[in-house]
């Protein structure tokens, strides 16, 4: 019996301390910049950077560290393009998120799950890949596109992001204008 406790106690606290090393921070309804945009980011100061593509398309970029995790956003609002056929804009996401894993030197993929769709926008399209980067990180991906607006979520660290639930409500939380 007191055997059965102690070890009862010992799974107990290392429970216990493994719930301590990973809090999943509040989320919070985010501006990315003057995109027009919102994304449901951890709590900080989301610095967005605004670029220019070559075919002058307005590109926003942030992200937030919490702990051992990135939560970055990418917004790009389509310069003189339309994108008006759900093949179209999975087109584009397939076109940009490939761009995305030689930017950031991914070394192997899971590959692009389409179909994902956000309740209030009906006509924009998601999907999502798993990434691998040069230097060991696990990238979650969820990418959304609309007529003339894409929008990227990531979460990346050491390993797989510890809580499911958490991830899933991050990489669906881009909102459009």
């Amino acid at each position: 019996m007191k055997r059965s406790l102690v070890i009862l106690f010992l799974a107990l606290t290392s429970i216990s301390y493994a719930q301590e090393e990973f809090t999943v921070p509040r989320f919070q309804k985010t501006a990315i910049g003057t995109s027009g945009c919102f994304a449901y980011m951890p709590p900080g100061d989301l610095q967005v950077e605004i670029e220019y593509s070559p075919d002058s398309s307005q590109v926003y970029s942030g992200e937030i560290a919490v702990g051992d995790y990135s939560y970055a956003v990418i917004v790009v609002k389509l310069n003189g393009i339309v994108l008006e056929t759900e093949e179209e804009k999975n087109d584009m996401l397939v076109s940009y998120l490939d761009f995305l894993q030689s930017s950031f030197s991914i070394s192997e993929s899971a590959g692009y799950g389409k179909g994902h769709t956000l309740e209030k926008f009906p006509e924009a399209v998601g999907m999502i890949d798993y990434w691998l980067d040069a230097d060991g990180d696990v990238w979650e991906i969820m990418g959304w596109a609309d007529s003339n607006t894409l929008g990227i979520m990531m979460i990346y660290g050491p390993t797989d992001y510890p809580n499911f639930n958490a991830q899933q409500l991050y990489l669906d939380g881009f909102r459009f204008n």
